[in-house]
């Protein structure tokens, strides 16, 4: 699936410091964490969400 989105110059530079700086990250991972991330924390309930949020937490 391909997601196009548009954000803040701010985000998009901090997104490629980080990925710079965590060479395991990527856009693609960065971005379907905080997905799960924004979803999981404002009440949803499904399990792959839910195994996602957390399996990026730690």
């Amino acid at each position: 699936m391909k997601l196009e989105t548009e954000m803040s110059n701010v985000l998009y530079e901090k997104m490629k410091d980080f990925i710079k700086s965590n060479p395991r990250w990527d856009r693609d991972k960065v971005m379907s964490s905080s997905l799960a991330n924004f979803l999981f924390q404002n009440g949803c309930e499904d399990e792959e969400v839910k195994e996602k949020f957390l399996k990026d937490l730690f």
